[in-house]
């Protein structure tokens, strides 16, 4: 089963129209939108190709799992045709648990505090726009960095995750060329989890 994470798109029709260039999106088992989905925010510049309005268009033809970010408004929920987004949700593929969420929370509360409140072994999440792949007391922190807006050298990009039996594949491909730059494997062997 295939899994594709995009976050921070903050408007930016180009980004959804080069997710939509490299992936074949009726491929996966599910999408999930870690938020910041239509406005570009106080703290940013206008993304490439920003068009909201044609977005949510593009985002409609999807069913897609949203998360809401600090820069969703109630405002963006309606035009998307949604009666409300979730700040967080535990989702389980295979064997595998997963909490998504936004991610602004960490700017005032520890990660290694709110990790130590859930059983998933991964934590998602956007709102830096910085792509990676961290371990904290055994539970492994994973940004899909922004599909619009990236910092700190990242490249634009989403995440794929690719579940066969008891093995996961965390793929980042950039969207500027529709490249791995980083990847994570991880086995379940007699309920343990495992980093190959």
């Amino acid at each position: 089963m295939k899994i594709l994470i995009v976050s921070d798109t903050h408007g930016s029709l180009k980004a959804w129209e080069d997710i939509e260039k490299y992936f074949d999106l009726s491929t996966f088992k599910t999408i999930f939108h870690l938020g910041d989905v239509l406005y570009h925010g106080p703290r940013n510049p206008l993304p490439e190709g920003y068009n909201p309005k044609e977005l949510v268009e593009k985002l409609k033809k999807y069913r897609i799992n949203y998360i809401r970010g600090n820069c969703d408004a109630d405002v963006d929920l309606k035009v998307l045709g949604l009666p409300e987004i979730p700040k967080t949700t535990m989702e389980y593929f295979g064997d595998f648990s997963f909490l998504l969420v936004h991610g602004e929370i960490f700017e005032e509360n520890r990660i290694e505090d709110f990790i130590k409140n859930t059983e998933a072994q991964f934590i998602i999440h956007g709102h830096t726009h910085i792509s990676k792949i961290e371990e904290i007391d055994g539970k492994y922190i994973i940004n899909p960095g922004s599909a619009s807006l990236p910092k700190n050298e990242t490249p634009r990009s989403v995440l794929v995750f690719e579940i066969e039996s008891d093995t996961l594949e965390a793929k980042f491909y950039n969207l500027d060329n529709g490249q791995v730059y980083m990847e994570g494997r991880w086995r379940l062997k007699n309920s343990e989890l495992l980093k190959e």
